[in-house]
């Protein structure tokens, strides 16, 4: 009996001393992960609760496909060199080539994350709303094609180390074009996981530290007599010793830099030709075959939404035109206003767009209405007169310390750099993505606001329908018959761009006569031109004959109407 005791005694110990080891383990496990993280620069923890990665953004995208199997459908457009998805998310039901389309296309920018949680909520939260009677209409009324990520393999950089700003597809690349490719990438030199910037003490330098914050860098304003004290330069190596830095790393073509409109040919980033690459041929060979898209929406750097593009006169007269046409400014600024109006002093600030980018192509070359943003910017904390640089840096850290968001700036360390020897080389500076995405934790109520405009943008949609239909009949079996074809939206049937450049389908009116009928006078087809919003046209027929004719009238990208007239 003593003997069984000591062994269940003895037992209990073991099973006891197992768990004490088993939670020792398991904590230490936890210590040595935090530390590493902390380390490395990048806490696991913010990004599994940060933005998601492209897998993420997959599964979301299943996840409303497969929820919503009457509303919503997922394909991939195509599969980048690095193995991601184009994904296109179309929403909508019924016949949806033949209703207006509005585009949703975010992931412009690789470096730009907020875009594609744009995106990809818009989805999400216009489905949740779906048994609204207004929602419910407009999903019958009008399909929308969203991208939600264009730049998947450059996006992906933020979940990679090191972590850096970058805009380039997984295309290998010359990008600095001296006939070798990816010879002078990116080097973490504080091993921090992040890519800064780094300074070094020079009197030939530009730059010095703001008089109010001296972890801010700043152009010397030498007018003032200010003498430059560093050089400042991306952190890394000149591995290829041609006096540059980063400048040929393992990123490839960027996205927003490889279309049509101003192609920039042998700049950076812009291909061996536009539309080059897997993403812009993928998006640009659907749009041109989507004949119903009225309007297109990115989120970008460009930004026509808080303040409309002004006109010129010249450049959109030019018979290769390369400013907006007068009638195309007039509805950029009623969707300006609009914009306004749902985001109010939030708005970020306008923005032009550059050579070879999408949100230009879109108007210019693809001839729809072409509205981008980039959803947010640092707001505003630090006026004109108490900065005299008006630095961007020195706002954002302002911003950053009233709202106590951590792990913005990286504290400039001295490291021994081969390319500086015996010199004071330091690397810090303001971490990479913080200054054009907001915290996670704001995103919500950005795309909250951005959905509610995409909505009633969608609302203003060309929309054609017959109306003060007559019959007069005049004897000797012929009956006159008129009528008013009208567009009840806010968009025209067709942008002047459009009508231009001849992408868009024009409004055709067909009038098919029985078999004992016959047209007397009036086209028995005819395509129009472009129909204003809240505008009309008569149209008119002599037709000789009894019994039914029917006349139809519309085009993709403002809805079809048909009726039936007796004579």
């Amino acid at each position: 009996m003593l003997i069984m005791l000591v062994k269940k005694t003895h037992t209990i110990r073991m099973k006891q001393n197992l768990n004490y080891l088993f939670i020792l383990l398991f904590t230490l496990s936890i210590f040595f992960q935090t530390t590493l993280a902390g380390i490395s620069g990048i806490s696991e923890t913010s990004i599994n609760s940060d933005y998601p990665n492209h897998e993420q953004i997959s599964e979301r995208l299943r996840s409303i496909s497969d929820a919503h199997p009457n509303y919503a459908r997922l394909e991939s457009l195509a599969q980048t060199k690095g193995d991601k998805n184009i994904w296109l998310l179309t929403i909508g039901t019924g016949n949806i080539t033949n209703k207006p389309a509005l585009a949703v296309v975010g992931g412009i920018s690789g470096d730009h994350l907020l875009g594609s949680e744009l995106a990809v909520q818009f989805a999400e939260k216009l489905l949740a709303r779906r048994q609204e009677p207004v929602i419910r209409n407009l999903l019958d009324s009008v399909v929308f094609f969203v991208f939600p990520d264009m730049s998947p393999d450059a996006r992906e950089q933020y979940f990679r180390k090191p972590r850096y700003e970058r805009l380039g597809n997984a295309n290998p690349t010359d990008l600095d074009r001296d006939g070798r490719i990816g010879e002078d990438g990116y080097d973490d030199l504080n091993n921090d996981g992040l890519i800064t910037m780094m300074r070094i003490k020079d009197p030939t330098g530009r730059w010095i530290p703001h008089p109010q914050d001296e972890r801010v860098m700043v152009k010397a304003r030498t007018e003032k007599g200010e003498r430059g004290q560093y050089l400042l330069f991306s952190e890394g190596i000149d591995n290829d010793k041609d006096g540059q830095f980063n400048e040929d790393g393992e990123e490839g073509v960027f996205f927003n830099r490889n279309f049509t409109f101003k192609y920039p040919a042998f700049e950076r980033g812009a291909g061996e030709h536009a539309v080059s690459e897997i993403e812009t041929r993928a998006i640009a060979d659907f749009l041109y075959d989507a004949k119903n898209v009225f309007a297109v929406i990115s989120f970008g750097p460009a930004n026509n939404l808080t303040k409309p593009l002004s006109f010129n006169e010249r450049e959109a007269n030019a018979r290769i035109f390369t400013g907006w046409k007068k009638e195309d400014i007039a509805i950029n600024q009623k969707i300006s206003h609009l914009y306004s109006q749902h985001m109010g002093d939030k708005a970020p600030s306008a923005a032009a767009g550059s050579d070879g980018d999408f949100f230009q192509w879109a108007y210019f070359h693809y001839g729809r209405f072409s509205f981008s943003t980039h959803g947010w910017e640092v707001p505003r904390v630090v006026e004109k007169d108490e900065d005299a640089f008006d630095s961007d840096e020195f706002n954002f850290l302002r911003w950053a310390e009233e709202n106590q968001i951590d792990n913005v700036f990286v504290p400039w360390t001295k490291v021994d750099h081969p390319d500086f020897p015996g010199r004071k080389v330091e690397v810090g500076g303001i971490a990479p993505f913080v200054m054009k995405n907001p915290p996670y934790a704001m995103v919500d109520s950005i795309a909250e606001k951005h959905t509610s405009f995409i909505i009633d943008v969608a609302a203003l949609r060309p929309q054609i329908d017959i109306i003060n239909l007559k019959t007069e009949r005049l004897g000797r079996n012929l009956t006159r018959v008129t009528l008013d074809v009208i567009n009840r939206g806010t968009f025209p049937t067709a942008s002047e761009a459009g009508e231009q450049v001849r992408w868009m389908q024009k409004t055709v009116m067909r009038v098919t006569p029985g078999p004992d009928q016959a047209i007397i006078s009036g086209k028995p087809v005819e395509v129009m031109g472009a129909i204003g919003g809240r505008s009309s046209e008569q149209r008119s027929w002599l037709i000789q004959g009894s019994g039914s004719v029917t006349i139809s009238v519309g085009a993709e990208a403002s809805g079809f109407k048909e009726v039936r007239v007796n004579l």
